[in-house]
């Protein structure tokens, strides 16, 4: 009898524990400003690096956060990469988990690449993308999925290519951000 209790008891509450982390929020399409730069995940901030050229941005995804991930402006999809040679670190120690497993998408519009990687983390090793090479993307959309995963990086270009404007963060390293609810910054 107690076999079956502590079965049932494990059973839901992995029940519940895949519910909470698979879930997903309704995106907020945004179509009309291109001058704005979202969060494409749900995490804290654990590095801002400001690079020659760009904005170098790692957010770390705890367990309890949304794995999925959201292209952070609108653009066409420029090139998508898995690098499926790398190590499975943990995600938060920052130099480690630069090798780590990947998914690279690169995102252009009128101020440059901007480039989101999906990194793998120690645990569970697998990235979904949902998008494909030349598909039209709007500021919001889902682009994938890191199933008990780790960290999203974006590289921003501090400078726009079209326009004389230089980026502005509104954001801090330690900051929490809610995915597509939070601006990263604008040109």
């Amino acid at each position: 009898m107690n076999f079956f209790v502590i079965l049932i008891a494990i059973i839901i509450f992995l029940a519940i524990f895949f519910t909470i982390f698979y879930r997903c929020p309704s995106p907020i399409i945004r179509k009309s400003n291109e001058d704005y730069v979202y969060s494409p995940g749900f995490g804290r901030i654990m590095k801002i690096n400001h690079e020659r050229d760009n904005i170098f941005i790692a957010i770390f995804l705890s367990p309890l956060d949304i794995h999925y991930q959201f292209s952070p402006i609108s653009g066409i999809v420029k090139d998508l990469k898995y690098d499926a040679t790398g190590k499975f670190e943990l995600a938060y120690e920052l130099n480690k988990s630069n090798q780590n497993e990947k998914a690279i998408t690169i995102i252009t519009n009128k101020h440059g690449d901007f480039t989101v990687f999906q990194i793998a983390g120690f645990l569970v090793r697998r990235i979904s993308t949902y998008c494909k090479i030349g598909q039209s993307i709007d500021c919001g959309e889902k682009i994938g999925l890191i199933h008990f995963g780790s960290r999203v990086d974006i590289i921003i270009p501090k400078k726009s290519k079209q326009l004389a404007k230089d980026f502005t963060l509104c954001v801090k390293e330690g900051e929490y951000v809610n995915g597509f609810n939070t601006l990263l910054g604008y040109y």
